[in-house]
């Protein structure tokens, strides 16, 4: 399709495609995530479980762009259908979005793109996070080879909130629920207490860390510190407490 010289540039730094969806079904899979399926040539962003599509959000002004960026929740190139599941807590843009776009509107998305995806090598996984990262976690595991083992830790502000993963019989899976007993979204003490607590598998691992900005890096730190090398910790922050994310989808980082 036609684009414009920015968006083409954006393409070729990314080495992504833009792709025409239409949105044909939402719904609520609990009170801070909302699924939405598309239809259209999604074969075009097939890349790595973990990636992302960017989407163009609407904002009040006009003149403002505003771009947020979702995890692939699945694709089926057979059916040509992509699934997103979009965490609406934070009542932002985004979370609008999810929640009034029509069924029949057509979109634009740019994807599949990302830096974060599963370690084919590690003989374990572990996903700590919030429930923005539930998505990216659920698609990652979904891919690991059996017989294989996954451990989830995520923090949620009530427990029926979190949504289980469905893995097959010959994955092992552990699933630790975080309440957050009414501490701030970036307080990371809830998280590093349930990590600290997880005794985790022995031969090699790999752990995802993925959620606010200021508890993923305490998690990463806090990993470290249990002798796991950089090069078995990725880590991604979606979001930053009381700060909006930038045009470009992703949290504002202190200089």
């Amino acid at each position: 399709m036609p684009v414009n010289e920015k968006t083409a540039a954006l393409l070729e730094r990314l080495g992504a495609n833009l792709v025409p969806l239409v949105l044909i079904r939402r719904e609520i899979l609990s009170r801070c995530i909302i699924e939405l399926e598309f239809a259209g040539p999604v074969e075009d962003l097939v890349g790595k479980p973990g990636n992302d599509v960017m989407v163009d959000i609407p904002t009040t002004d006009p003149d403002v762009q505003a771009r947020r960026r979702y995890s692939i929740r699945s694709i089926d190139v057979t059916q040509q259908r992509m699934r997103l599941w979009i965490e609406t807590s934070s009542g932002g843009p985004g979370a609008t979005w999810a929640q009034q776009l029509p069924t029949g509107a057509a979109i634009e998305v740019i994807g599949p793109r990302g830096q974060i995806s599963l370690d084919l090598e590690a003989d374990w996984h572990c996903f700590v996070g919030d429930m923005t990262f539930v998505s990216a976690a659920y698609a990652m595991a979904e891919a690991i080879e059996p017989p294989g083992q996954a451990l989830f830790v995520i923090e949620v502000e009530e427990t029926e909130d979190l949504v289980l993963p469905q893995l097959g019989d010959d994955i092992a899976v552990t699933v630790v629920a975080v309440d957050r007993a009414g501490r701030l979204p970036n307080d990371p003490s809830g998280l590093l207490a349930a990590f600290a607590a997880l005794e985790l598998p022995e031969l090699d691992g790999h752990l995802y860390f993925g959620g606010e900005l200021r508890v993923v890096a305490a998690l990463r730190n806090a990993a470290k510190e249990r002798g796991l090398s950089d090069e078995q910790i990725s880590s991604k922050p979606y979001w930053r407490y009381g700060v909006a994310n930038l045009p470009h989808g992703e949290p504002k980082k202190d200089s």
